[in-house]
């Protein structure tokens, strides 16, 4: 037998097909979701996807559940945010966001799978190295404990919601939104129904389709919903720099009024 570990290392392929490891199935679990809604990640598909059975899976991970466990630990364990700076703080936190913002749209709905699925992704020691990092960073640009832990938090949710909530419906839009839709201010779902707007299918679900129902009463005049139409669309980056100018303000009025 050769002493040497490359020899002894476990080969990448067998027969063509790569060779399984509990960390390679949660890698395909994430592969997956780049291209699948959540719902569509089962272990029967994702054993078809990788082209093998779906007992094979259960070699390496438990169920759907720890699926999803190891998938969204490999998820946490690559975020490798910028540096930052308690010196250039705004600027600084700015670059984080933007980053955090990169890393989140790299898997969409990611983090939504994790909340809804109740799989806590902090528990990997990168992910609370990482929060620990930012709550120090916010003391050192003179938060209180509780204040810069309330500014982490408020950090991620911010990041986080505007990629699931604004991000993914640009970066994939769902099968029932129209991409043109996306180019028109305001959209569609703020405007009042016209007449040349299609009847809403009986059964669907929709309370504005509903006899009686408060939505089925008159808009009345909208004039600010109206307005819009006179502004150039913003781009979701122009809409995120917004949010991150109101994240930083917010902040920095906070710095000023310590110990409240």
């Amino acid at each position: 037998m050769s002493s040497n570990p490359v020899a002894r290392r476990r080969p990448t392929h067998r027969k063509g097909r790569p060779t399984l490891t509990r960390e390679s199935v949660g890698r395909a679990a994430l592969d997956f979701l780049d291209h699948h809604g959540p719902a569509e990640l089962t272990m029967r598909s994702l054993a078809a996807d990788l082209g093998v059975s779906p007992r094979a899976l259960y070699n390496y991970v438990e169920d759907r559940r720890d699926l999803l466990t190891v998938a969204a630990e490999l998820f946490e364990s690559e975020w490798r945010p910028p540096e930052l700076e308690s010196g250039r703080w705004r600027e600084s936190l700015r670059s984080y966001c933007r980053a955090l913002r990169a890393h989140y749209r790299s898997h969409p709905g990611m983090t939504t799978l994790a909340l809804t699925e109740n799989i806590t992704m902090a528990r990997h020691p990168t992910m609370l190295r990482n929060v620990d990092a930012l709550i120090g960073f916010f003391e050192a640009v003179g938060l209180s404990l509780q204040d810069a832990y309330r500014a982490c938090m408020e950090t991620i949710r911010l990041v986080a919601g505007f990629v699931e909530l604004q991000d993914i419906v640009h970066d994939r839009p769902p099968a029932h939104v129209n991409p043109a839709d996306l180019a028109q201010l305001p959209p569609p779902w703020l405007r009042p129904k016209g007449p040349e707007d299609p009847e809403e299918p009986k059964g669907s679900g929709s309370s504005s389709a509903s006899e009686g129902s408060e939505d089925s009463e008159p808009v009345g005049d909208l004039p600010h919903l109206a307005r819009l139409g006179e502004l150039e669309l913003d781009s979701p980056d122009t809409l995120f720099a917004f949010s991150l100018d109101i994240l930083v303000e917010g902040i920095a009025a906070r710095t000023a009024r310590p110990g409240e």
